[in-house]
């Protein structure tokens, strides 16, 4: 407690200041003492967590926030007075927690993100600097640390934004006022440049490096362009640089901008800067670093990265815009020629460039969205589906038909009221679904989906049919199609369900492929379980769930939860009674071998019904039975506790957990687990008041009063 003292002393002045001052009153001085004094003594426990300085830093902002609505109530803000110990004394308390975490866990990024964020939004920027220098020491390998130093060497003034800081904590810091675009710091671009440059030396691979050092390229020109513009360095268009000779759009009186400004050795690298070639040079460095090909990551694939790229070119305010874009499109180009889903995706990113592109205006801010309206952007749409039918036939392998198809459904769902182009994308996207063009099960779903919006339901019960035919055994599919036909279509016969079944229950699916596999198993059941009221119709029925039963223990490890939903189904099937539920849970357990999960679901419905002692107690002793591991049998024990103190026998809860305590004793982790989830379940029944009966408590560790 020496350290809570020593930190606690430290602040008496600027206590006393406040108080002094009218900031705060007594008792409020009072319980800020007893605040801090919790928070301080969490952070020198044992196990100190950076939740606690987060939590104790917080509220020192919001004290400060309280300190400044307080100053400005007084009329400090117009008649301030000489500078005290408290005046700066709250911000520089927040940085010293914060500095504190850092230390206690430098390993942790978001505790250094969150300390350099508060720093610049107080205007430290000494102290950001110095941050992300020691930050940058225990992670050389984030991105964001590079990003958010380049962003401080060129906006020294400015806030980190946000939404630069992917990976902060939920520390609520002070708002500062609106985030928009700051001046360009001109002098900080060569220590941004280093900056970027040896965070793609120690990541290659990061998107998001390579997109900010192309944009501090195109900034840097374009800086210097409009210095040199503002300052009046400019003559006649010089004889040996004429549009001609470089791709460029815009002012052209912009090429020989700061003509001299490098002297007379230095007139043809500043022609070469103002043409784009330091900008080109980063940006195919960034294309040979990110292949086309590039495996996908937490910022995307290859693709996406030359996507991001084309979409931050397009807006960005600079008149070499044409001649980027154009680098960009040679390489889709060549790559659009090697086949395969890439090589769609690269195709179909040339085939509508036309909607995004347009030449660059000084005075129009672009946001690279689609700049086409009413006629432009119909006849675009048009000459754009033409080519895609024209090479969904050229397609062998399916993949553009993938690639088109997701695009379209998107432009689809764009169109808003306009029905005539919305029905005309339409019409492409379902000539895609035609089985000579090799759809994927996912674009037929996405076609289904479309055409759920767009169409009405016998139309998409047409499309439906003729999807499932082309994948009879995609469980996605099927599923869909049973639905639709239970809504729009007639009672299916209950043949069919079998037929279904049997094509889509198979190994190697995916867990959602298997809930779409048990949807399907359930429709069956209930199919043969309803509409039957004669007793031979109710004796067929009864013996196709038997099959139904037999059949799904049978493949059970084929679709994991399969046989323990069917016999969950089955026991709340016609079951109007807790008896009913318990003579057909004892029907279960003799015939179909549940497992535990299903004990689990079957207990609780069970425990509803409000069954019996020895109907819970047999359940739970069954339960027992068929656990095979220590996890099993704690969830098994913690579901019954429940139960009980719920009850109010809390004596026989305690009692069940001692015996599962003994029995998974060699295993740490599942006792600790065990111990944990127990002393919760009490704390809730002592809040409730559900843990006594007749006298009988229990202590918060799990063991007697009386012992």
């Amino acid at each position: 407690m020496e350290k809570v003292q020593f930190q606690l002393e430290s602040t008496l002045p600027e206590l006393k200041d406040l108080h002094e001052k009218g900031l705060f009153s007594k008792n409020e001085i009072d319980q800020i003492t007893r605040r801090r004094t919790a928070l301080e003594t969490s952070l020198v426990r044992r196990v100190t967590r950076k939740e606690d300085f987060f939590k104790y830093a917080e509220y020192e902002i919001n004290l400060e926030k309280l300190r400044r609505v307080r100053w400005k109530r007084l009329g400090y803000d117009r008649n301030p007075p000489p500078p005290s110990a408290s005046t700066f004394s709250l911000p520089r308390r927040v940085l010293y927690i914060l500095k504190r975490a850092t230390q206690k866990f430098p390993g942790d990024l978001a505790v250094w993100l969150a300390y350099v964020e508060y720093a610049s939004r107080e205007g430290m920027r000494k102290v950001v600097a110095k941050g992300l220098n020691s930050a940058l020491q225990h992670h050389p390998l984030s991105p964001t640390l590079y990003l958010l130093s380049s962003y401080h060497h060129l906006h020294p003034s400015s806030p980190f934004p946000r939404s630069a800081i992917p990976s902060t904590s939920n520390l609520d810091l002070p708002s500062t006022s609106e985030e928009n675009d700051t001046g360009f710091a001109l002098e900080g671009t060569q220590p941004a440049r280093t900056t970027l440059l040896l965070g793609l030396r120690m990541v290659p691979g990061s998107r998001d490096l390579w997109t900010e050092y192309v944009k501090l390229e195109l900034g840097w020109v374009e800086a210097l362009r409009r210095r040199w513009r503002v300052l009046g360095i400019k003559n006649e268009l010089a004889s040996s640089t004429s549009r001609s000779e470089v791709d460029f759009e815009g002012d052209p009186e912009a090429l020989i901008g700061g003509e001299g400004a490098f002297g007379p050795e230095g007139e043809e690298a500043r022609k070469a800067i103002l043409a784009g070639q330091l900008v080109v040079h980063a940006l195919t460095s960034a294309l040979e670093a990110i292949p086309l090909n590039a495996p996908p990551e937490e910022e995307g694939d290859g693709i996406a990265f030359r996507e991001s790229l084309l979409t931050m070119l397009r807006s960005y305010p600079s008149p070499l815009r044409t001649r980027c874009l154009k680098v960009v499109y040679d390489e889709l180009e060549a790559g659009s020629k090697a086949g395969g889903r890439n090589a769609a995706r690269a195709r179909l990113l040339l085939l509508t460039k036309g909607l995004y592109d347009r030449p660059y205006d000084p005075e129009r801010r672009d946001d690279g969205g689609v700049v086409l309206e009413g006629v432009y952007l119909v006849e675009e749409l048009g000459g754009i589906g033409k080519e895609i039918r024209k090479a969904s036939k050229e397609d062998t392998a399916g993949d553009w038909v993938d690639v088109a198809g997701g695009w379209l459904a998107k432009q689809i769902e764009l169109c808003g009221d306009n029905k005539d182009l919305r029905d005309y994308l339409l019409s492409i996207l379902t000539s895609l679904t035609k089985a000579s063009r090799k759809p994927s099960p996912a674009m037929l779903l996405l076609h289904l989906d479309v055409l759920g919006h767009a169409a009405g339901g016998a139309t998409v019960l047409k499309a439906a049919r003729a999807h499932a035919a082309i994948h009879p055994s995609h469980p996605g599919l099927q599923r869909r199609l049973l639905v639709l036909e239970l809504e729009h279509g007639e009672n299916l016969p209950k043949p069919a369900f079998e037929t279904i079944v049997k094509a889509v229950t198979r190994s190697g699916l995916s867990s959602t492929d298997h809930e779409d596999v048990i949807a399907i198993w359930l429709a069956w059941f209930n199919a043969e379980s309803t509409g039957r009221h004669t007793a031979s119709d109710l004796k067929v029925g009864n013996a196709m769930i038997r099959k139904i039963l037999r059949e799904s223990l049978r493949l059970g490890n084929v679709v994991p939860g399969l046989h323990s939903r069917l016999l969950l189904a089955y026991l709340q099937h016609s079951a109007e009674s807790a008896s009913d539920l318990f003579a057909r849970l004892k029907e279960i357990q003799s015939t179909y071998r549940p497992s535990p999960l299903f004990y689990h679901r079957a207990f609780g419905l069970l425990s509803a019904a409000g069954s019996d002692r020895q109907a819970v107690q047999a359940t739970y002793e069954a339960w027992r039975s068929v656990c095979t591991s220590p996890s099993e049998r704690v969830v098994a024990v913690m579901t019954l506790a429940e139960h009980l103190l719920r009850s109010g026998r809390a004596k026989d809860a305690n009692d069940a957990v001692e015996v599962t305590r003994r029995e998974v004793r060699g295993d740490s982790a599942v006792l600790a687990g065990l111990e944990a989830e127990w002393k919760e379940l009490l704390d809730t029944a002592e809040a409730t008041g559900d843990s006594e009966e007749d006298g009988d408590d229990v202590d918060m560790d799990g063991s007697d009063a009386e012992e």
